[in-house]
């Protein structure tokens, strides 16, 4: 359901007083909100009392500052009550949310695409037959799958389903001409795999 937001995050005095204005000239008289919580009445006198200490703090007083800090924070308790007004009153009805002045909350579109995990990496451990396959993070991926195909087969082995992006190998797995390959998993999606990457290839000793 589509909803509001009070979007008062990363604002400062000025721009929450343009904000107020904004809702204030949308809502004042819109009969699609004709009890808003707070009154219009109350809310134009607060963005008043907002703009003139503005403009009082521009000379940096210490008391300017003070009364600015308070007019901001009134306004942001009368712009969050109004805000959870509009969504009580329109109950997801898009377009009178839209004629309030307030900006609608952004719903997150599903990850469609994942990309191929990168810097994949098999390296020696400190231990005799241990390897670490380790490689870069995705967004938005959930889990991933790592594969590996034994020296002289021809077919791909799911080694783990992890979360994390790194695994061990030992034992059997550790062999001169293994390779690995990985691929991300989403909710609704899978990325390509990786390259495959030859255990011979890499000798540097993981840390």
């Amino acid at each position: 359901m589509d909803k509001v937001k009070a979007g008062l995050r990363g604002l400062n005095a000025l721009q929450k007083a343009t904000k107020a204005a904004i809702v204030y000239q949308q809502m004042n008289g819109n009969p699609d909100f004709p009890a808003p919580d707070p009154s219009m009445a109350e809310f134009h006198a607060a963005y008043l009392e907002l703009k003139a200490a503005n403009l009082a703090a521009l000379d940096r007083g210490r008391m300017a500052i003070h009364r600015r800090n308070m007019a901001v924070e009134r306004m942001d308790h009368l712009l969050t009550r109004l805000a959870a007004y509009v969504n009580s009153v329109c109950l997801g009805d898009r377009l009178k949310l839209e004629s309030s002045g307030f900006r609608l909350v952004k719903k997150p579109s599903p990850i469609s695409s994942l990309d191929i995990p990168e810097d994949l990496t098999v390296r020696r451990t400190a231990y005799e037959n241990v390897f670490n396959v380790r490689w870069n993070s995705v967004k938005g991926a959930l889990m991933y799958e790592v594969e590996v195909k034994p020296d002289g087969s021809p077919n791909w082995e799911r080694v783990t389903l992890t979360g994390r992006t790194s695994v061990r190998v030992k034992d059997e797995l550790a062999q001169p001409f293994v390779q690995f390959r990985v691929c991300a998993i989403g909710r609704q999606t899978t990325s390509p795999w990786t390259a495959p990457k030859f255990l011979y290839a890499e000798t540097q000793t993981a840390s």
